[in-house]
């Protein structure tokens, strides 16, 4: 039985993995009403166990029609590319691997050839270019002179105190000596957390943008002190927006604020950026603002304000609050309307936003999530995806006279390969609302699987996602895919304290962690098995990773008889343990409502405050840990900086002593097991424990199945 559902397993998986994800598409240039776009995708290469990129060229007639699409061109090595404005000349960063060495290549090449190719490594001005959605910037001066980008500080290099040294020297070798600084090979060398290592020590600036006149800049500046705090997936961040102009530093944003995305209007008059404060949940909604460079006095202003629960937007739609990025480019040619996109509820929409005006129009779409990825000359470059639609690149004119309703004329520019049997898929979102006295009553799950059955004939599986700040949006996802087309239905839940629903839900989570989100997964479950007749009550299990692998374990534990069979991915088991060793140690504080500073957290300790530590543990599901009776595998990273190792590492210890039925995959890879070869080992092995401990027709049937 095992080779065979090993080999099914194999097979479907093969079959997702043809299917690629959209990463960006560019609006590169407008000729005689043709369009030219140029999209980047990544796609699972199963021989070589990691994730091929490759680029697309596409050409659309005047009504967007596609009349001609290049094959595929491998750009795995690209680490970034910038054009000019006027597409004559691409800067390309390069990853290639020489003489058993990574090293970084700047290639600079006009239409014809190969001008310049700089090797960063022998110049050895700075470390490598950073690339990550934080820092990184990667971009070419209005005038087409300069490249602007972000790199590693160089550092001063070190040796041991004691080390027999070469009696000939050459003169370069004799001036490197000299710049060694003895005894500093080991000293510490703070980092922004997990999957940003390495910025610079003094200053930590990105997302940086030129202004008309070449020389000036604008961009983001973190504050790092006392001390780092992990910033992927945290937009709570002491931040501020500033102006580098004629070697002055200016701050433009407020002070205790945290700031992302600014982007400069194409005339150049108007900044816009994100804000929130930089307190409270790690995600939350933000506020959309704006400055005015025309006004003497640098004029700030908000376009969308933070939205409590949601409010009503110009075409009659609800608006739940503003959770995502800008796109890089993201204004009409005329600088007058803002396009967006974020999550809502369980999809994520896209918007139009009036700048005169200060409305906010939704873009019209069908039930599927609709993203902007590029906008130049009022040609708007769109992602569509659902849960039964992988990525699809969409094409749209900004028209003027359906911008009131959001009425915007799309075409579909590529098409998704048809996958076999998802004919017989479905899936549905409900909103559920508790009849109660709660400040928040209300959140969201979605159903994936088959459209109707035999009753009791279909295992289901609970998914709460991480973060827990974070949400599930209707978008593709191998990883569900694959467990329906295995006929195991998914049930992905936006507990309360997800985004996209409005802050207060966000907030309602804090000091109701492990009570809150458990009762809302709890309510999911009795919900689907209720509205899905085919659905089998015997066969429910659990899958979930970070905060969404705390909430399995929890489930696993104060619901015993409900939930059959656990999957947890790097689970958070015990804040308490991990307040001190993880990149995020105000995450554990914020979940339980305790304001977190570190010039003060010793101090508070020395003074009685020990109860803080208390409530963390009182959280955690290490407190239930004996009540499990469920068949558990747990998968760690051992470079998770997020949620350390030994965290994984408890919860199997603690489960063996107790007899349940544990496994433990460890890989070498950080918080989000995404590499080639851990992604797909740890996905594999995740349906094989469904199916071995939560298959129906086998011989674990039965209530008492553990």
């Amino acid at each position: 039985m095992a080779s065979t559902q090993l080999e099914k397993i194999i097979n479907i998986y093969k079959l997702l993995t043809q299917n690629a994800t959209l990463n960006t598409a560019r609006v590169t240039n407008i000729i005689n009403d043709n369009v030219f776009i140029q999209s980047t995708w990544t796609q699972r290469n199963l021989e070589r166990q990691t994730n091929q990129r490759f680029q697309k060229n596409h050409i659309l007639n005047a009504e967007l029609q596609s009349i001609s699409q290049s094959f595929p061109i491998d750009i795995t090595t690209e680490l970034m590319c910038a054009s000019t404005n006027d597409e004559q000349r691409k800067a390309i960063l390069r990853n290639i691997i020489t003489d058993n060495s990574t090293k970084q290549f700047i290639e600079i090449w006009d239409k014809e050839r190969l001008v310049k190719n700089y090797d960063l490594t022998a110049l050895d001005v700075h470390g490598d270019v950073y690339t990550d959605s934080e820092f990184g910037t990667f971009e070419w001066s209005p005038d087409k002179t300069k490249l602007l980008y972000i790199a590693e500080k160089k550092l001063p290099k070190s040796e041991a105190f004691y080390k027999q040294k070469s009696l000939d020297k050459k003169n370069k070798e004799k001036k490197e000596e000299d710049e060694i600084k003895a005894g500093n090979e080991y000293v510490y060398k703070p980092h922004w957390g997990e999957q940003l290592v390495g910025v610079p020590n003094e200053l930590s600036p990105g997302q940086l943008q030129w202004m008309k006149d070449s020389t000036s800049i604008v961009g983001i500046a973190w504050k790092h002190e006392p001390r780092h705090l992990g910033l992927a997936a945290c937009t709570n961040r002491d931040s501020w927006v500033f102006l580098l102009k004629d070697g002055n530093y200016e701050k433009l944003s407020n002070d205790g604020c945290a700031v992302r995305s600014p982007r400069l209007s194409p005339d150049g008059k108007y900044l816009v950026w994100l804000e929130r404060s930089a307190a409270g949940p790690h995600h939350n909604a933000h506020r959309l603002m704006r400055l005015d460079f025309q006004s003497n006095k640098k004029n700030i202003e908000v376009l969308v304000d933070i939205v409590d629960t949601n409010i009503i937007i110009n075409n009659e739609k609800a608006f739940y609050g503003l959770y995502g990025r800008l796109p890089q480019r993201c204004w009409s040619k005329d600088s007058q309307y803002l396009f967006l996109s974020t999550p809502q509820r369980t999809n994520i929409r896209s918007y139009i936003i009036d700048m005169k005006r200060k409305i906010m129009t939704e873009i019209q779409n069908d039930g599927s999530s609709l993203s902007i990825l590029d906008v130049k000359d009022d040609i708007i470059a769109f992602l569509k995806t659902s849960l039964l639609d992988p990525p699809c690149l969409c094409a749209g004119r900004l028209d003027f006279k359906t911008i009131n309703d959001g009425n915007i004329f799309k075409v579909n520019v590529t098409t998704p390969l048809k996958i076999s049997n998802f004919e017989s898929l479905m899936y549905e979102h409900t909103i559920y609302e508790y009849d109660n006295d709660d400040d928040v009553k209300s959140f969201n799950f979605t159903y994936l699987g088959p459209k109707s059955g035999e009753d009791i004939s279909v295992p289901l599986i609970i998914i709460p996602h991480g973060g827990p700040h974070s949400n599930f949006a209707n978008v593709f996802s191998l990883d569900y895919s694959l467990f329906a087309l295995l006929g195991l239905a998914v049930l992905q839940i936006n507990y309360r304290g997800s985004t996209g629903m409005g802050s207060k839900n966000v907030e309602y989570l804090q000091g109701n962690v492990g009570v809150v989100d458990v009762r809302d997964c709890v309510t999911a479950t009795k919900e689907a098995l209720i509205k899905y007749p085919w659905l089998s009550p015997l066969h429910v299990g659990l899958c979930g990773g970070s905060h969404g692998g705390f909430l399995v374990a929890h489930l696993s534990a104060q619901h015993a008889d409900l939930y059959k069979v656990v999957v947890a991915r790097n689970p958070v088991i015990d804040i308490a343990a991990m307040f001190t060793i993880s990149d995020i140690p105000d995450w554990c504080a914020a979940v339980i409502n305790v304001p977190y500073d570190e010039t003060e957290l010793q101090s508070r300790i020395k003074s009685g405050c020990i109860e803080i530590y208390i409530k963390m543990f009182s959280s955690s599901p290490i407190v239930h840990v004996n009540k499990v009776k469920a068949p558990t595998l747990i998968c760690i990273g051992t470079n998770d900086l997020r949620v350390p190792p030994s965290q994984g590492k408890l919860w199997y210890h603690r489960l063996k002593a107790n007899h349940v039925k544990t496994k433990m995959l460890v890989y070498e890879d950080n918080h989000q097991l995404g590499s080639g070869a851990a992604e797909m080992d740890s996905l594999i092995n995740v349906c094989l424990w469904m199916i071995e401990h939560n298959g129906i027709n086998e011989k674990n049937d039965g209530p008492d199945t553990q």
